[in-house]
C-alpha cells in the first residue's frame, strides 16, 4: 500500500487554503475506486498524491543531468576560466557602489534614537 501521509505537513502548519475543479465524472469515479483501495478518504488521496507529483516535478527541474562529454567541458571551462571582461569589472564596481550607497542612505534615515537622552527623575 502506497504510503498518504502528508508529505509537506509540518506541525506548525494547518490547511486552511482551498483548491476547487471541474472534473469528468469517469475521472473522479476512477479517483474515488483509487482511493477506496488505498483505504484512504478522496481528498486524502488526492492531496497526497498532488504533492508528490508536485515534488517529482520540482525534484527533475532542480538536477541537470549531462552527458560525460558536457561534463568535461563544463569542468573544463570552471578551471579555465578566461579573466573578467571590462564590462564584468565595471558591473562589479557598479554594484558595490549602489550597495555602498543603500547602506549609507539607511543609516540616515533612521530616526534618533530618543530614549538616549532621557535622564530618569526622581520623586
Amino acid at each position: 500500500m502506497l504510503n498518504f501521509s502528508d508529505i509537506s505537513k509540518s506541525p506548525d502548519e494547518r490547511a486552511t487554503d482551498n483548491i476547487e475543479m471541474r472534473i469528468k465524472p469517469s475521472d473522479k469515479m476512477r479517483m474515488s475506486r483509487a482511493a477506496e483501495l488505498s483505504g484512504v478518504k478522496l481528498t486524502t488521496f488526492l492531496r497526497a498524491s498532488a504533492a508528490r507529483e508536485a515534488e517529482r516535478i520540482l525534484r527533475e527541474h532542480q538536477v541537470t543531468t549531462l552527458s560525460e562529454r558536457d561534463r568535461q567541458a563544463l569542468l573544463e571551462a570552471l578551471d579555465n576560466s578566461p579573466p573578467p571582461t571590462q564590462a564584468a569589472r565595471d558591473a562589479v564596481r557598479d554594484y558595490r557602489s549602489r550597495i555602498a550607497n543603500d547602506r549609507s542612505r539607511r543609516k540616515s534615515e533612521r530616526p534618533p534614537n530618543r530614549h538616549r537622552n532621557i535622564r530618569s527623575r526622581q520623586v
